[in-house]
């Protein structure tokens, strides 16, 4: 059955959640294409004291008989002190435009600003549109590549079995995304990110590397 979330009750049960680290400090995933794999997604957590850095990097080439066609990289770099944000920088290829975003926590709310992205002043709950954290889910989303900030409607679509690579499954709740921003996106009991698809020229789906 699926079922709306109520904002509020979402918001109460998200702060509860400490940030969902993975075992090993890392996430992996691959990334298809219409059922072809077209690329990878790596995710480092690297902690020191009350000081957390996520470094992660994406990088997807589709080609056409062995010619490339279209290369998309992205290298996000979050920081966060003490389970709160603080700060993240992107750097974005798509096909040839270059983005860039500073993102920085400040008393006022977050200001967000890059090379084609005027500086404003996002809510104070905005987060990284970055997947690897739930609490993302209960306020507005910063588009790591556009700078914009959309609050979409979620509903919670159930639990699923989803492939691993490189066999296997993971057991992952769906939360879809509809409005600005449309998805879906999956995360395990221990709320650890286990997937994500989307229509983006294609459909593109994301299969956790587990081991």
């Amino acid at each position: 059955m699926q079922a709306s979330i109520d904002r509020r009750s979402f918001v109460a049960m998200a702060a509860a959640i400490a940030l969902p680290l993975p075992r090993g400090d890392r996430l992996m995933f691959e990334v298809f294409r219409n059922g072809s794999k077209v690329g990878e997604q790596h995710l480092r957590f690297i902690r020191a004291g009350d000081m957390l850095t996520v470094d992660n990097y994406v990088e997807l080439k589709v080609a056409l008989l062995s010619i490339p066609v279209f290369r998309y990289a992205a290298h996000i770099v979050e920081h966060w002190r003490n389970n709160e944000f603080v700060s993240a920088t992107s750097a974005v290829d798509d096909n040839g435009t270059q983005h860039q975003l500073i993102i920085e926590k400040q008393p006022g709310g977050v200001v967000i600003a890059g090379n084609d992205t005027p500086r404003y002043i996002a809510p104070p709950n905005a987060l990284p549109l970055t997947y690897w954290n739930k609490a993302m889910l209960r306020g507005p989303m910063i588009n790591m590549q556009t700078g914009h900030t959309d609050t979409p409607t979620i509903t919670d679509r159930g639990w699923f079995k989803l492939p691993a690579a490189p066999s296997g499954t993971v057991t992952a709740q769906d939360y879809k995304l509809t409005g600005p921003i449309r998805l879906s996106v999956y995360y395990n009991q221990k709320n650890i990110w286990s997937g994500l698809a989307f229509d983006h020229k294609g459909h593109i789906s994301y299969k956790p590397v587990i081991g």
